[in-house]
C-alpha cells in the first residue's frame, strides 16, 4: 500500500481520490476499470491517441471521461496540437493530386481556420507536421522527397535540410522548448541552433534500433526508445538510463506538461504488413526503472477510461497537452 500512498501524495495526476469500495488493484488509473473501482478526480490536461477506425481521440484527465477529437478519416495523414493546447494543424492527401496535401491549421477554441495551404509533397508522400513552441514555424520530418522542412504558417518554405555531414536525413524531428530541433543520423542524435544553420551532437547511441525521442517541455530531459524499452537522459546526453522492462516492447513516450510523468506505450505487437497496436500506460519520469508488465508493479498505471473495464490502446500520433 505505501506505492499507492505515494502517488496519492504526488497529487500531479491525481488532485483527489475517492475510494467507493474494492480492491485498488495494480496502479490506480484513470476511471473506474478493473481494480481501480473508485471514482477519481484528476489534474489539468489532455491525452490525445489515434485508435483505428475510432480516429483521434482524447481524455480529459479532470474526468478521465474519453471524447472525440477529430473522426476517421483515410485521406488525413498528420496533425499535431500546439503545446498550450489551443491550436491544431492536420496534414491531409490533396483531392485528386499525389504530389500534394493540403494543411489546414484551426483554432481549437471556436474552429475557425488560421491557415490552410497546399502543401506539394512529392508523389505519393505523407507528412507528419509539428507545431513550434511559439505557434509561428511547422516542421515536416523528411520524406522520399525533402529533408527536414520549416515553413511558417502561410506555408511558405524557410527550410528545406536535405542531409547533414554528407548523409541523408530520415526519421522523426522534435521541437525543443527555444524552437531548436532534435533530429536523427543514424545512431546519432543532433540538436539545430535556432537559426538551422548549424547542429550539435547530443548523443552516440549503442542500441542496434532507436528512436520515438521527445523531449520534455522544459527542454531538461529527452526520453526515447532504445532496443525494447525506453529510456530516459539529460538534455545534454548524459546520465542515460533505461526507465522500462517487461517480456515485450514498449515505444513512443510522451511527455506530462509538467515533465513528472511519461505516457508510453506498452505491449507493442504487429497486426498486418502495416499495422501496429499498443496498450497505454503512465509511469514516473523520475529516472527509476518499472516494470510494465500487467499487474507486476503498483507504479505503473494502466490507462483505464471512466466507464471502461479494459487499458485504451493506440495505434498512431499520441500527445500530451
Amino acid at each position: 500500500m505505501r506505492n499507492i500512498f505515494y502517488w496519492i501524495a504526488l497529487v500531479i495526476l491525481f488532485t483527489a481520490c475517492k475510494k467507493s469500495g474494492g480492491n485498488e488493484g495494480p496502479g490506480t488509473g484513470p476511471g473506474t476499470g478493473p481494480g481501480n473501482n473508485g471514482t477519481y478526480s484528476y489534474g489539468t490536461g489532455t491525452i490525445y491517441y489515434r485508435w483505428a477506425t475510432e480516429g483521434v481521440l482524447k481524455v480529459d484527465l479532470k474526468t478521465a471521461e474519453r471524447g472525440q477529437a477529430l473522426r476517421y478519416n483515410t485521406s488525413r495523414n498528420g496533425w499535431d496540437i500546439s503545446r498550450d493546447g489551443t491550436m491544431l494543424i492536420v496534414a491531409e492527401d490533396a483531392p485528386g493530386d499525389y504530389d500534394a496535401e493540403m494543411y489546414t491549421i484551426t483554432n481549437l477554441s471556436d474552429g475557425t481556420v488560421i491557415s490552410k495551404f497546399r502543401k506539394a509533397s512529392g508523389y505519393g508522400n505523407s507528412t507528419y507536421p509539428s507545431l513550434s513552441p511559439d505557434k509561428k514555424l511547422i516542421a515536416v520530418p523528411p520524406t522520399y522527397d525533402d529533408g527536414i522542412m520549416i515553413l511558417d504558417m502561410q506555408g511558405k518554405i524557410l527550410f528545406n535540410l536535405v542531409s547533414f555531414q554528407g548523409k541523408d536525413l530520415k526519421g522523426s524531428v522534435e521541437w525543443m522548448s527555444d524552437n531548436t530541433l532534435l533530429f536523427r543520423v543514424e545512431n546519432n542524435l543532433y540538436r539545430t541552433n535556432p537559426s538551422f544553420t548549424q547542429a550539435t551532437l547530443v548523443k552516440t547511441f549503442s542500441f542496434a534500433e532507436w528512436g520515438d525521442f521527445t523531449p520534455s517541455a522544459d527542454g531538461s530531459k529527452i526520453a526515447l526508445r532504445g532496443g525494447n524499452h525506453l529510456w530516459l537522459m539529460n538534455i545534454d546526453g548524459s546520465d542515460l538510463r533505461q526507465i522500462t522492462e517487461s517480456k515485450f516492447l514498449e515505444v513512443y513516450p510522451v511527455f506530462s506538461p509538467d515533465g513528472k510523468y511519461l505516457l508510453i506505450g506498452t505491449n507493442y505487437r504487429i497486426t498486418g504488413e502495416y499495422g501496429h497496436l499498443w496498450d497505454l500506460a503512465i509511469i514516473p519520469a523520475d529516472g527509476r526503472k518499472y516494470n510494465v508488465d500487467e499487474g507486476v508493479d503498483k507504479n505503473v498505471i494502466p490507462f483505464i477510461v471512466k466507464g471502461k473495464t479494459t487499458t485504451e490502446a493506440a495505434d498512431g500520433t499520441m500527445l500530451w497537452r
